[in-house]
């Protein structure tokens, strides 16, 4: 099990009412869980675009990126 990282980040309030929106819905049940998976799927679309290099690294990253969004300690910063 990894240590999660946890990461400061400033939206544009019209861009954070927009995930506030989607967390209400029911579609993810906290701002941290969208914004994960909105990285998770930024680096899919990127690899596609990537050489053999750089999608070894991206491999690298994805490995920690898993254990994290299964790691117990991820909850801690969810409420």
């Amino acid at each position: 099990m990894t240590t999660g990282v946890k990461v400061s980040v400033r939206l544009p309030p019209k861009l954070a009412e927009e995930i506030d929106s989607l967390v209400k819905a029911g579609l993810f049940s906290n701002r941290s869980d969208l914004i994960k998976e909105a990285i998770r799927h930024y680096l899919r679309e990127l690899r596609k675009e990537l050489t053999e290099e750089e999608r070894w690294r991206l491999k690298a990253v994805e490995e920690v990126l898993r254990e994290d969004w299964e790691s117990e300690e991820d909850s801690f910063w969810d409420s």
